[in-house]
C-alpha cells in the first residue's frame, strides 16, 4: 500500500513538472549516520546505540521553480544504518554495524536567493536490504517509510553542492527476537551536475 501511494506521487509530480521549465541532474556523495533504538522489546533490549558509520548516495534530480519556490524531486539509491553495541559475559563489549540499502525519493520545496537554495521536505524510503554484521534482517524490517531532510545548498553554473540533514524511522518486529523502532539519522554532503536547464 505504502509503496502505491509513494509512486502514484512520484507520476502525479512528474506529471506536473513536464508542464513547467526543469532542470535535470546527477548527483552522489558522501554521508554519516547513526541509529537511535526506540521502545526495543525482548533481544532488542540488550542494544545500545554506538558510533557513525560512512555511506553513500547516488541519483537523479529534477529542479523547477513554480510561484517563486523551487521545486525539487529526487530518486537516490542511499546506503546508511549505524553501529550497535552490548556487552557479552565473555568477549566484553561488542560493536556491530546495521547496514541499510534503500531507495529514497525527497520531495523538496524552498527558495532560492542568487546561488544559495535552502529547503525541506518529506523522504520516501524504501528498503532493499538490511543487515546486522554478516546477518540479513531485511525480512523483519518494515520495507517502506517516511522521514524528512532539510538542509540548503549552493549552484555555480551547472554544478551544485548541498548539504542536508534527514531523519526517518524504520520499524523492526521478529516474533522471536523481540522488536524496535529505529530511528536512522543522517547527515548528507552531494555534489551533483545539472545536464540541461538552468
Amino acid at each position: 500500500m505504502k509503496k502505491s501511494i509513494l509512486f502514484s506521487v512520484v507520476f502525479l509530480l512528474m506529471g506536473f513538472l513536464a508542464q513547467a521549465q526543469v532542470s535535470l541532474g546527477i548527483k552522489g556523495g558522501m554521508s554519516s549516520s547513526n541509529i537511535d533504538i526506540k521502545d526495543p522489546q525482548g533481544s532488542f533490549q540488550k542494544f545500545k546505540e554506538g558510533g557513525d558509520i560512512k555511506g553513500y548516495h547516488a541519483g537523479i534530480f529534477v529542479r523547477a521553480n513554480v510561484l517563486g519556490f523551487m521545486l525539487q524531486p529526487e530518486v537516490l539509491l542511499s546506503k546508511s544504518g549505524g553501529e550497535i553495541k552490548y556487552d557479552d559475559t565473555q568477549q566484553g563489549t561488542i560493536v556491530e554495524k546495521l547496514g541499510f540499502t534503500h531507495l529514497d525519493v525527497p520531495l523538496l520545496v524552498g527558495y532560492k536567493l542568487a546561488f544559495f537554495r535552502a529547503y525541506g521536505g518529506p523522504v520516501a524510503s524504501v528498503l532493499l536490504d538490511g543487515d546486522i554484521g554478516d546477518d540479513k534482517i531485511d525480512q523483519y524490517l518494515e520495507n517502506s517509510e517516511w522521514g524528512y531532510q532539510v538542509g540548503g545548498g549552493i549552484d555555480i553554473s551547472r554544478f551544485t553542492a548541498d548539504v542536508r540533514y534527514e531523519s526517518l524511522k524504520r520499524s523492526y518486529n521478529d516474533a522471536n527476537a523481540g522488536s524496535a523502532d529505529i530511528k536512522n539519522n543522517q547527515v548528507i554532503v552531494s555534489l551533483g551536475y545539472k545536464l540541461f536547464g538552468k
